[in-house]
């Protein structure tokens, strides 16, 4: 029996002594850890944008890049299309010029005007044109003489948009232009000797002739309209030659008859 016990012990420790180097061992090591990085992630629209991505159609997610003109090259490194030049339009005395590459024909004092990739139509705006009235009074004070042969008018033109102005012709209007660009008149529509409120009744074509110091001119009746009394955007000045006639429109007074016509 004791000898049994003797060999039972014996064992045990055998078996210890055996197993502790490889739990030593096995404690240097460890399994756990970041899973592998994904090198290839997914390009799936479904996934990277939802299911919801419309095929065939424009979304959000698209790069919309503007189509360049042949021989035209671009920098998409901001994810803009950038043409690598520009051209500089300029208008002068009534010529157009362009400089593109270097080459400029561009006339003395225009202004230029830049031409980027975006833009689809250039306007170009000439100065508007003014006369100042100072030097415009005739011997009887008048500034001018308006001839409406259609109509029978023959009217002198009195500087002042007033009563007093009104009661002996046309007056003109103080803001606006006496002889170049856009002038300004109005006068009575009834009740005076002087009054020109057939004007509504002027046609397309018909001629008015404006007469002051520096010559005559003939216009063409281009507008005949009924404005709001408070409306002034037909008196603002031009670059060309024009008549702005206005009067009021009977038992309307917050409506105005109003011609323009454009020097032939």
């Amino acid at each position: 029996m004791k000898l049994n016990r003797n060999i039972a012990a014996a064992a045990v420790t055998l078996g210890l002594a055996l197993t502790m180097p490889l739990c030593a061992n096995a404690a240097d090591y460890t399994f756990k850890g970041a899973a592998a990085p994904e090198y290839y992630s997914s390009t799936s629209y479904e996934e990277l944008y939802g299911a919801r991505y419309n095929y065939g159609g424009k979304n959000i997610v698209d790069y919309q890049y503007p189509e360049l003109p042949y021989g035209v090259t671009s920098n998409t490194s901001i994810g803009v299309m950038e043409k690598t030049g520009s051209a500089v339009l300029t208008v002068a005395n009534g010529s157009l010029a362009i400089d593109y590459g270097g080459v400029s024909v561009a006339a003395q004092n225009a202004t230029p005007i830049i031409l980027t990739p975006q833009t689809q139509t250039v306007t170009v705006y000439e100065k508007p044109a003014y006369t100042s009235v100072k030097d415009m009074k005739r011997s009887d004070g008048s500034i001018g003489t308006v001839k409406i042969p259609s109509l029978g008018i023959n009217m002198k033109v009195w500087e002042g948009e007033t009563d007093a102005s009104m009661a002996k012709g046309m007056a003109h209007y103080s803001s606006t232009t006496g002889w170049d660009g856009n002038v300004g008149l109005c006068g009575h529509n009834r009740g005076s000797a002087y009054s020109i409120g057939t004007i509504k009744d002027l046609e397309i074509g018909d001629t008015i002739t404006y007469t002051t110091v520096y010559g005559t001119r003939t216009y063409a009746v281009s507008y005949v309209g009924t404005i709001s009394s408070t409306d002034w955007s037909r008196l603002q000045a031009t670059a060309d030659n024009r008549l702005t006639i206005t009067t009021c429109l009977a038992n309307q007074p917050s409506k105005r008859v109003v011609v323009q016509a454009v020097e032939k």
